[in-house]
C-alpha cells in the first residue's frame, strides 16, 4: 500500500510540473510579443527622430526648418508620447489575446463571491501602502545598480547625471493631449489588459491545485514583466494583492478597478495638478536655486546678498505668473496628501495581513509540494532565463546611454 501510494505521489510531482511548465512557457511567449512589438514600433520611430535630429545639423533647407520649429514647439514630444501610449495599448492587446488562445482550454475560474465597498477601499488604501514599501526598496536597488555608470558618466563629462527611463514616459510632456492619453492607456486600458493577463488568464490557468502557488506566480510574472527593478517589488506586492482577491471573489472587476485608482492617483493625478503650473516656471525656479547653490558654494561670505538677489529674481517671476503659485500649491497638497495614503496604507496593510494570515490555511489545503512544483520545471526556467534576459537588457540600455553620451557630446 506504502508503495502505491508512493508512487501516486510521484506521479502526481509529474502531473504538476508540467501543468506549471505549459503556462510558464505560454505566459514567456506571450510576454516576448508583447516586448517585441513594442520594439518593432520603436526602433523606426527613434531611428526617424535620431536621424533628423543629424541631418537638421548638417543640412539647412525649408524641411529641415520646419522640423526644427516642429520639435522646438514641443508638438514632436508629444507625438511621439501618444505613440508610445498606442504602441503599449496594442502590444499588451496582441499579447493578452495570444495568451488567451494558448489556455483557454485549460482555464478554470476560482468561485464566485462578492466584496463589501468597504474592504474594497481597504484594498485600494492598501495599494498605496504596498506601492510605497516596493517604490523605496526598489528605488534602491537600482541606485545600487546604476551608481557604477553614474560614477563613470561623471568622470567623462564632469557632471553628475541620473537617468530614469521611467519617468521619460510619464513626465515627458505637459500638453493636454498627452496626459488624455495617458489617462485612457496608463489609468484604463493598461489596467484591464494586465489584470486580464495576469490575473484571469495566469490564475484561471495554474488554480487547479491550489490558490498558493497561482498567487505567487500572478504576482512574480507580473513583476517580472515589468522589466526593471524600479518597479518590480511594488508590481510583485500589488500582484500578490491582487491575485488574492481574485482568487478568494473570482471577479475581475474588483483588481481592475484597484488597479484603475491606484495608476490613475500615482501616475497620473500629479502630472494634472503640474498642469496648473505655467510653462517654464519651475525650470526657472530650479535655475534661480541651482544659481543660488552655486554662488554660495563658490563665495560663502555672499549668502545674504546671493539670498536677496534669487529671491527677488523668483518674487518678479511670480509677478508674471501669479496663477503659478496655486499650481505650486496645488501640486504640493496632491504630492503630500500621496504621502498621506502612503502612510495610512502602510499600517492597515499590516492590519490586513494579520487577516490574510488568519486565512491562508484554508487557501492552502491540499498544496503540499505545489509551489516547488511550480518553482521547478522546464517552463519555469525558460521563464527565469527569459526575466534575466528581460532586466540585463534594460540595465544595458542605462548603462549604454549614460556612458556613450558624454562621449558622442565630446565628438
Amino acid at each position: 500500500m506504502d508503495n502505491i501510494n508512493l508512487i501516486d505521489e510521484v506521479e502526481l510531482k509529474k502531473q504538476k510540473k508540467k501543468y506549471f511548465a505549459s503556462l510558464l512557457w505560454k505566459l514567456t511567449v506571450s510576454i516576448l510579443v508583447i516586448l517585441a512589438l513594442q520594439t518593432v514600433f520603436v526602433l523606426p520611430r527613434s531611428f526617424f527622430t535620431g536621424f533628423m535630429g543629424t541631418f537638421s545639423q548638417k543640412v539647412h533647407n525649408g524641411f529641415t526648418y520646419a522640423y526644427l520649429r516642429f520639435e522646438s514647439s514641443g508638438a514632436l514630444n508629444t507625438v511621439v508620447s501618444v505613440l508610445t501610449y498606442l504602441d503599449l495599448m496594442i502590444s499588451v492587446s496582441v499579447g493578452a489575446l495570444v495568451l488567451y488562445l494558448l489556455t483557454k482550454k485549460t482555464a478554470q475560474k476560482p468561485e464566485r463571491s462578492s466584496l463589501k465597498f468597504g474592504w474594497w477601499l481597504v484594498m485600494f488604501l492598501c495599494c498605496f501602502g504596498i506601492g510605497g514599501i516596493g517604490q523605496f526598496i526598489g528605488s534602491i536597488v537600482n541606485g545600487i545598480l546604476i551608481a557604477p555608470a553614474a560614477i563613470l558618466n561623471m568622470a567623462l563629462s564632469g557632471v553628475l547625471t541620473s537617468s530614469n527611463l521611467i519617468a521619460e514616459l510619464l513626465y515627458a510632456d505637459d500638453s493636454w493631449i498627452y496626459l488624455i492619453f495617458g489617462i485612457i492607456t496608463v489609468g484604463i486600458v493598461v489596467p484591464i489588459l494586465e489584470e486580464l493577463i495576469f490575473r484571469r488568464l495566469v490564475i484561471n490557468s495554474t488554480c487547479k491545485y491550489g490558490y498558493g502557488a497561482a498567487i505567487m506566480i500572478s504576482a512574480f510574472t507580473f513583476a517580472v514583466y515589468h522589466g526593471n527593478f524600479i518597479q518590480f517589488f511594488y508590481a510583485f506586492g500589488l500582484g500578490i494583492l491582487f491575485a488574492y482577491i481574485y482568487c478568494n471573489t473570482g471577479k475581475l472587476r474588483y483588481t481592475v478597478l484597484l488597479h484603475m485608482g491606484y495608476n490613475l492617483y500615482a501616475a497620473m493625478i500629479i502630472p494634472l495638478a503640474r498642469k496648473t503650473i505655467p510653462a517654464g516656471v519651475v525650470d526657472s525656479i530650479q535655475n534661480s536655486l541651482n544659481k543660488f547653490s552655486e554662488t554660495i558654494q563658490t563665495y560663502p561670505g555672499l549668502m545674504e546678498e546671493a539670498f536677496e538677489t534669487y529671491s527677488n529674481e523668483v518674487t518678479r517671476l511670480f509677478e508674471i505668473h501669479p496663477g503659478a503659485i496655486f499650481g505650486l500649491i496645488l501640486t504640493a497638497m496632491v504630492t503630500l496628501f500621496y504621502f498621506f495614503l502612503i502612510f495610512v496604507g502602510i499600517i492597515l496593510l499590516i492590519v490586513f495581513l494579520k487577516k490574510a494570515l488568519g486565512v491562508r490555511k484554508n487557501m492552502m489545503l491540499g498544496q503540499k509540494g505545489t509551489k516547488r512544483c511550480a518553482a521547478f520545471n522546464y517552463g519555469a526556467i525558460i521563464f527565469y532565463v527569459f526575466a534575466v534576459l528581460i532586466f540585463g537588457a534594460y540595465y544595458l540600455v542605462i548603462y549604454l546611454s549614460t556612458i556613450l553620451t558624454p562621449l558622442l557630446g565630446n565628438i
